[in-house]
């Protein structure tokens, strides 16, 4: 650039002005509070001595608890604000992680567990966090579901029926799920945790999948959007986003469950929230999940990589979104799934208004 002594007075006005602009970005950029947010499914994470739940991935207790050192060891590589975890049976695994988290010197995490209502597997959602969360309704945790008497938060579906009956009409909660509230720098951020139905190759469970998408719509609006919070959804959704193209090109969804989620709100236009995957550059990196075909224990060639987990946020955090992507350093015998990423930087709220120009 010139010299500004050698410039025309004009010109020294408008280089004083981009000098001035710039201080004020910077100075904003510097307010910006990072926060990092994390999704992850470990893999039914089942603590030394608990037996309940109908599946083991380890049955000895060593396995068990190198199992919880090496899911510590994801969440001590990412350094994540709010971790989102899912199949974890209980208290206990939650309990287990803060213990190793807290030997490690990183001892501003605390955990939040809530039992789930799916008492077959026993696999719930929960959190670790190192910021404070908000109290709603007297709980930093809470589970939505209702029994089969309560319509309030279950919507039906039909299913096939078995041997050519005729299909089968049921109603499903979501029996996997928690919500807890943040606020960050005056922006209040208020999480889905969502582990929905399995198996997106199967008919019956994508039909119970979509009645769950239609109840998560309703938590959304009622426990989030309602009490003044931004949605923020995320967890193992068992499902594709046929308007982000992901590395798998063999596979597509063959329902709306991402679409009802994304546009949970069918009343107002457009989408309210926004998939982070749509923020991964490369294609190719686009892919949160490896089920071991061969079952030989490696991630091999001929394996299927899907994406199935997913962070969806609400489309006014767009601007403050640094970074999205999927950490694919997670080893096989941690977990078949990768941890989804997504970086904020949340400028400060004054006055009830975001200072804009902080968010990159």
């Amino acid at each position: 650039m010139s010299n500004p002594k050698r410039l025309d007075p004009s010109v020294k006005s408008i280089y004083a002005l981009l000098l001035s602009l710039l201080a004020c970005h910077a100075s904003l950029a510097e307010q910006a509070t990072p926060l990092r947010i994390v999704a992850f499914n470990c893999e039914v994470l089942k603590a030394p001595g608990v037996r309940q739940g109908q599946f083991d991935r380890y049955r000895f207790d060593p396995a068990r608890i190198a199992h919880h050192e090496r899911v510590a060891a994801v969440i001590e590589t990412l350094s994540p604000d709010i971790i989102g975890l899912e199949e974890v049976i209980s208290r206990e695994s939650v309990d287990m992680l803060l213990g190793i988290l807290h030997d490690k010197g990183m001892t501003d995490y605390r955990g939040y567990h809530v039992e789930n209502s799916d008492t077959y597997s026993g696999m719930d959602v929960c959190y670790i966090t190192r910021l404070k969360p908000d109290v709603v309704e007297g709980e930093k945790i809470r589970t939505i579901n209702s029994e089969a008497e309560d319509p309030t938060w279950r919507a039906w579906y039909s299913a096939p029926g078995y041997n050519g009956e005729s299909p089968r009409r049921q109603s499903t909660s979501v029996s996997r799920n928690a919500v807890y509230y943040f606020t960050v720098a005056g922006h209040k951020l208020g999480f889905l945790g969502l582990h929905l139905k399995s198996n997106p190759s199967d008919e019956a469970a994508n039909s119970k999948r979509m009645a769950e998408s239609i109840v998560a719509q309703r938590i959304l609006q009622s426990e989030i959007v309602r009490r003044g919070y931004e949605p923020i959804v995320m967890g193992d959704l068992n499902d594709y986003d046929a308007e982000v193209a992901d590395g798998d090109d063999s596979r597509d969804t063959v329902t709306k469950v991402i679409r009802n989620l994304k546009d949970f709100d069918p009343k107002r236009p457009g989408d309210e929230l926004i998939n982070a995957a749509a923020l991964i550059p490369r294609k190719q990196d686009r892919y949160s999940s490896n089920w071991d075909f061969n079952e030989n224990g490696f991630d091999d060639p001929g394996d299927v990589h899907t994406m199935i987990d997913h962070i969806l946020f609400a489309k006014d955090l767009k601007p403050f979104v640094n970074r999205a992507f999927i950490s694919h350093c997670t080893p096989h015998d941690t977990s078949d799934h990768f941890p989804v990423v997504l970086d904020l930087l949340l400028p400060p709220v004054s006055n009830g208004t975001v200072v804009r120009g902080a968010g990159g």
